[in-house]
């Protein structure tokens, strides 16, 4: 499930390790595993041997591909079993919150499929590495949910309307858009987990935030230019202009006209558009709503707020409904609540 270690520095001092190890369902998370990061957490923040956090994930498929969604399926047909999504998803969204603010660096080796709550926690981390197999994404629009995990606030932060973008039709980036982007902060090849862990212990940790933040910003871009990759090439550099008009301005109704004008192709942003014009309106809806709340709150505030909204989602019918057609009976053809952006406007949503 999940596995903790630390490893002992040349100076004495110790870095925690911190493995998702459910390869298996791409160390998707279940709120086992949440409670168990939440408290080993803690127990680090309170060890002054230990200056920094290193989180991976076992296997060579994915980081983490977000949270353990056919779980929440079954708390949400199961009477009486809601109250196991509303923990979940507070306990989550408490974990991605509790690693951002940690007082010590947290260092996040990404690989393979990073998606939802997998990129909140991988977006936490104060240091980024990406290796180049991986593919991003925050797909939730096509399950009736919306990216959350603070990225109400992170993922909008994208240049040129890119988090827009990525929010409103769950694409997925490769590891060069987010190298490029600013999602990561370094790129390598195919770099082992446990030749990175051992390379980190050679460095001169003094316990110290700001120094051992630069220290280990220095020397990630440095291990990057060892171990460079040639990864595959940008999609999104291509069309970042085109994102950008796509997605520019303040009207959200504007924004899906162009997005449904656009959705013929099979090109990348064409992709995009179509599962734009797929995904639940009502997502779409919140999914606006909540990066403009999120622009005048802060992040304590943000997090009550999701957790308000998630809630508000596992009731509604369109999670349900979204995962059904997904993941349950396959089918991809979800009947969404509201079927226009008008309709889910007349909806009495939590926001």
């Amino acid at each position: 499930m999940v596995r903790f270690d630390s490893i002992r520095a040349r100076n004495g001092a110790r870095i925690g390790t911190l493995t998702l190890d459910a390869p298996a369902r791409l160390n998707a998370q279940t709120l086992a595993m949440v409670d168990a990061m939440l408290a080993q957490l803690d127990a680090w923040q309170a060890d002054p041997e230990v200056v920094a956090v290193l989180v991976s994930a076992s296997g060579e498929r994915a980081f983490c591909a977000g949270g353990d969604i056919r779980a929440l399926y079954d708390a949400m047909v199961t009477p009486g079993h809601i109250d196991r999504g509303d923990r979940f998803f507070a306990r989550e969204y408490l974990l991605c919150h509790r690693v951002r603010h940690f007082s010590k660096p947290v260092i996040a080796f990404g690989f393979g499929a990073i998606m939802g709550g997998g990129w909140g926690l991988y977006s936490a981390a104060s240091h980024r590495l990406l290796r180049a197999d991986a593919q991003l994404a925050m797909p939730e629009i096509a399950i009736g949910l919306f990216p959350d995990v603070g990225a109400s606030r992170w993922l909008h932060a994208l240049p040129d309307g890119l988090g827009r973008f990525l929010a409103l039709t769950g694409s997925r980036i490769n590891a060069c858009d987010a190298l490029a982007s600013g999602v990561a902060h370094g790129l390598t090849g195919a770099v082992g987990r446990d030749e990175f862990t051992h390379a980190l212990a050679g460095l001169h940790w003094q316990g110290a935030r700001n120094h051992d933040d630069e220290m280990l910003s220095d020397w990630l871009a440095g291990f990057a230019r060892q171990h460079r990759a040639e990864g595959p090439a940008s999609r999104w550099s291509h069309e970042r202009h085109h994102v950008e008009d796509l997605v520019g301005g303040d009207s959200l109704d504007d924004i899906a006209m162009r997005l449904h004008r656009s959705a013929k192709g099979d090109d990348w942003l064409a992709h995009g558009c179509a599962q734009f014009a797929a995904g639940s309106p009502t997502s779409a809806t919140l999914i606006w709503r909540m990066a403009e709340r999120a622009l005048r709150i802060d992040d304590d505030a943000l997090l009550a707020l999701e957790t308000g909204v998630a809630s508000f989602c596992l009731r509604h019918g369109d999670f349900r409904e979204g995962v059904r057609a997904k993941l349950v009976d396959r089918d991809g053809l979800p009947r969404w609540q509201a079927t226009t952006l008008a309709e889910a406007e007349r909806q009495a949503l939590p926001l």
